[in-house]
């Protein structure tokens, strides 16, 4: 995988420095982009899709924030505290101890990844549009600027549910959440924050103008296409509530994804084999297309990188509620991706600290010496998302036997041959519980999906999938965190605080 993506973005890696300003003169040994071409490259760079909330340990703290995860004492206290853990932030996520990183030192989400890709997407745009209207008003023009609308638009969207907070359709969302830099020019001041009403509106707009333009395909599921937008407008309208927005777009995604059938979009776990069935924890999963560890993998309709580790002992472990979700008899996702392996031991002091053998998540691992997954994950979207979220418009929009066939479509790729398909229930809480349990089996572990979903749950107060606290145990200690507080939300650093006194935002002197 790493081989394959590799060699498709290597190319244009010598642009990150060049394309922040144009020369009137081609230095040596750089490209400056003067055609669609030129500006269609960039959009392959990897920086784009390397670090969406990722640290530069390809890590995510926000996933230890949620109830997906656990932590044995030794763990907590030798791993991540006794030997200062370079991912220190996950512990102090578990924890509920703000603030989760340094304040005082760069963010790689904010630095590395939101305003690193956005410099690529804002010089495509800008770019296209100098060449002048006849070239900018073409298909093939609109085409490419139609992926940096989009990809700046999924990137913008995440910033403002994680730098703010709980968003609440239909009321005032004012609080200050993050600049929606549009410009490439560098040299231009940083514009005022934007509130998180404002971000989502700007969203919508970036988003509706890439819809505009947007391929059917693309050359790579890092490029987002027609479908893969259509599946991001229904991911926004799950946040504003407007769920028949969201069943429309989910609809129309699905819908096109499923032309050639649905197999071609959802792998079988059925037809799928362990490589060395004696060693399943270190062996491969074989698919028949062989490419169920990659980006291009059937499922992926929107290639960004996510957190691959969460779930794994030195890391952290599944949660018992996770784990408990499964049919671990009939649902295949257990059998290759729940594995007892020896987890977290060391010694310290002279005293040995050994958690024995523990149920651990290896979706992500790395598998025989391919240097890949065992399956690929994405932050972005799968096929078998965009009919979830089709599921649950239908659920809460009370069509209750369209909800449930689409979760028996899925479930009929995902369990053993022979499992009864679901019957549909009484009422509408009993079938939005049945969709997001199955969101929440689907999406990978860690990182961002479990995290954001728990936001916007809050909402539904007294339902069965709403929590307004997330509690954590280690040992006999236990911590709470408030989803409707700043345990759920990301402060920008103090950097970033001192060049932009406009904003008006105080620094956190919190003691890290």
């Amino acid at each position: 995988m790493k081989r394959n993506l590799y060699n498709m973005l290597f190319t244009l890696l010598v642009v990150t420095t060049s394309c922040q300003h144009y020369l009137d003169v081609k230095p040596k040994g750089k490209l400056i982009p003067t055609q669609i071409a030129d500006f269609d490259h960039l959009l392959d760079n990897i920086d784009i899709v390397r670090y969406p909330f990722l640290s530069n340990n390809s890590v995510c703290y926000l996933g230890h924030l949620t109830d997906n995860l656990s932590y044995s004492e030794s763990l907590a206290e030798i791993a991540y505290l006794k030997n200062r853990s370079p991912n220190l932030n996950n512990y102090y996520a578990f924890t509920f101890r703000q603030p989760y990183g340094n304040p005082n030192t760069s963010d790689y989400f904010w630095d590395w990844g939101m305003y690193r890709s956005a410099k690529f997407f804002n010089n495509v745009i800008d770019g296209i549009e100098g060449l002048g209207d006849e070239v900018a008003q073409s298909a093939d023009a609109k085409a490419v600027m139609s992926q940096a609308y989009a990809g700046r638009a999924w990137s913008y969207f995440q910033g403002a549910l994680v730098y703010g907070p709980v968003y609440r359709p239909n009321q005032e969302n004012n609080e200050k959440t993050l600049p929606y830099v549009v410009d490439s020019d560098v040299s231009k001041p940083i514009p005022m924050i934007s509130t998180q009403e404002e971000v989502f509106q700007k969203v919508w707009t970036d988003l509706h103008i890439a819809l505009d333009g947007a391929p059917e395909t693309t050359s790579y599921p890092s490029r987002p296409n027609k479908t893969a937008t259509e599946a991001m407008l229904a991911y926004y309208h799950l946040f504003t509530q407007q769920y028949d927005s969201v069943l429309y777009y989910a609809d129309r995604a699905w819908q096109r994804s499923i032309q050639n059938g649905v197999d071609q979009v959802v792998y079988d776990f059925n037809e799928l084999s362990l490589a060395d069935p004696q060693n399943p924890v270190s062996s491969t999963i074989t698919s028949p297309d062989n490419s169920i560890n990659l980006p291009r993998s059937r499922e992926i309709l929107f290639f960004r990188a996510t957190d691959q580790r969460a779930g794994l002992a030195n890391d952290s472990y599944p949660s018992e509620s996770f784990i408990d979700l499964f049919d671990k008899e009939n649902d295949l996702r257990f059998k290759y991706f729940f594995l007892e392996a020896p987890g977290y031991k060391t010694t310290s002091g002279g005293i040995v600290y050994d958690d024995g053998m523990r149920i651990q998540y290896y979706r992500g691992a790395t598998a025989g010496t391919t240097g890949t997954p065992k399956f690929q994950m994405t932050s972005g979207f799968t096929y078998p998302e965009v009919l979830l979220m089709r599921a649950e418009a239908y659920a809460r929009t009370n069509r209750l036997s369209e909800a449930v066939a689409d979760l028996n479509t899925l479930r009929r790729f995902r369990f053993k041959t022979g499992t009864p398909s679901l019957g549909v229930p009484a009422t509408q809480d009993e079938t939005v519980l049945l969709v997001l349990e199955e969101r929440r089996r689907e999406l990978p572990i860690g990182h961002l999906k479990r995290f954001l979903d728990i936001k916007r749950y809050s909402l539904d107060t007294g339902k069965p999938w709403s929590l307004k606290t997330v509690e954590h145990i280690i040992g006999t200690n236990r911590y709470h965190g408030e989803v409707s507080s700043a345990h759920f939300r990301v402060h920008i650093v103090n950097p970033i605080l001192r060049f932009n006194p406009h904003w008006e935002i105080p620094e956190d002197n919190r003691p890290y």
